[in-house]
C-alpha cells in the first residue's frame, strides 16, 4: 500500500536588493585655456564647450553686440589657466 500526503509550501519573500547609494557629485572642473588670444571665438567656443564649460559670455571690446563668433577674435579670457567648476561663467573678450 501507498500513503499519499499532501504538502503546503509556505510562501518565500522575495529577497530586498538594497541599491547602492550614489556617491556625491563631485563639482565638475576644467581649466580655461591659457593660449586663448589671438584665437577665432567660433573655435574657442568650441573648446570650451568639449572641456564642459556651460555658461559662455562674449563681451566686445567695442561695445558691440556678439552675434557670429566666427567674425570675432579673442583678446583675452577672464581667469586663464585657472581650473574653474564647468557651471560657472567663462567670459571671452573679443574684437573684430
Amino acid at each position: 500500500m501507498t500513503a499519499t500526503a499532501t504538502v503546503t509550501a509556505e510562501p518565500v519573500a522575495p529577497a530586498v536588493v538594497a541599491a547602492p547609494a550614489p556617491a556625491p557629485a563631485a563639482p565638475a572642473t576644467a581649466v580655461i585655456p591659457a593660449n586663448a588670444a589671438g584665437m577665432n571665438a567660433e573655435a574657442l567656443d568650441d573648446e570650451l564647450t568639449a572641456l564642459g564649460f556651460k555658461k559662455l559670455v562674449y563681451n566686445s571690446d567695442t561695445g558691440k553686440t556678439v552675434l557670429l563668433l566666427s567674425n570675432w577674435t579673442v583678446t583675452g579670457i577672464d581667469n586663464a589657466g585657472a581650473e574653474q567648476a564647468v557651471e560657472k561663467a567663462v567670459v571671452v573678450h573679443v574684437t573684430k
